[in-house]
């Protein structure tokens, strides 16, 4: 048997006995095709609901913000889908009995988490587009506010991530959701208007590979996540 040959029967060998780790994209497939946005979103109906009336509420008032402080409502608002979502849903379902017993399924609490983000993030970004076009101004177009808000978006949903991954009370992401509101607002009114003419004498070339950097990121930590695996989990 030449090289060539030995090397080929090598690869069948392994191909057999070993199993090739699946990408993230197909895991998120089988995830979903296995257990469909229903069980995904199972006992968090009420809970999303009150989050798109607050969220209806938060762009009413930022319609009424003065145009001079456009960039700065806009980056301040557009997180805010993803926040509440998980704020409202997530803190239901542990007040709920069923917390437990979804973490002895197949796939862990936290895999779960990451399907529903998945979601947020692609109505997040919808979201995000809809305040950076009514946020638009004349000195501030809507393609150098869009990349902006996708920032604060992407940025808000991977601390999300680490939050819900890490935190150990059913507290913890409250309270980061307290924190980061905070944030959001005393940063404008305690720069003033140092904050809005940063924002907007952002050069496009670095808000742009800023956002990217944060889509690359969250792409990067939801593959991590999606891979481990609970001790008590079947997955």
């Amino acid at each position: 048997m030449n090289e060539r040959e030995k090397n080929a029967s090598i690869d069948r060998i392994l191909a057999r006995g070993l199993v090739k780790p699946s990408s993230a994209g197909k895991r998120i497939s089988v995830m979903l095709r296995e257990l469909g946005l229903r069980f995904i979103f199972w006992d968090t109906g009420y809970s999303l609901f009150f989050a798109g009336l607050t969220l209806a509420c938060v762009f009413a008032l930022f319609m009424l913000a003065p145009e001079s402080y456009r960039a700065s409502a806009s980056v301040a608002v557009s997180p805010l889908l993803i926040l509440l979502a998980v704020l409202f849903a997530g803190t239901s379902e542990r007040l709920g009995g069923l917390y437990e017993i979804k973490q002895t399924c197949r796939y862990t609490i936290g895999q779960i988490a990451v399907l529903r983000m998945i979601c947020y993030s692609v109505l997040g970004a919808a979201f995000t587009a809809a305040v950076a076009f009514a946020g638009a101004d004349g000195e501030l177009g809507f393609a150098a506010l869009f990349p902006l808000c996708l920032s604060a978006l992407l940025i808000c949903a991977i601390l999300s991530l680490s939050v819900l991954q890490r935190a150990g009370s059913r507290w913890g992401y409250a309270a980061f959701s307290a924190v980061w509101l905070f944030a959001s607002v005393a940063l404008p009114f305690g720069l003033g208007d140092k904050w809005e003419h940063l924002l907007r004498g952002m050069p496009l070339a670095f808000s742009i590979g800023f956002a990217a950097a944060g889509a690359a990121l969250f792409v990067w930590q939801i593959s991590k996540m999606l891979r481990e695996v609970n001790p008590h989990v079947i997955a």
